[in-house]
């Protein structure tokens, strides 16, 4: 395993903000005892939670993806 290389069996996202969202996200994430990648996740998870209760997105993948 490469010094780059994590092992977990999560799928990999990359994504650009403001230098400044990024500092507060890193801030809160201390804050919160979480890594910034388990913080982004667990805001992303809300809002797709969010976006299913509200039929806004499909539980139910209509073509498979």
């Amino acid at each position: 395993m490469h010094s780059t290389e994590v092992a977990t069996n999560k799928a990999r996202l990359v994504a650009y903000c403001d230098p400044k969202i990024k500092e507060k996200l890193e801030r809160l994430a201390e804050l919160r005892l979480r890594s910034l990648s388990n913080l982004i996740e667990s805001v992303l998870v809300e809002e797709v939670a969010k976006a299913e209760a509200s039929g806004e997105l499909p539980t139910k993948p209509v073509d498979g993806k």
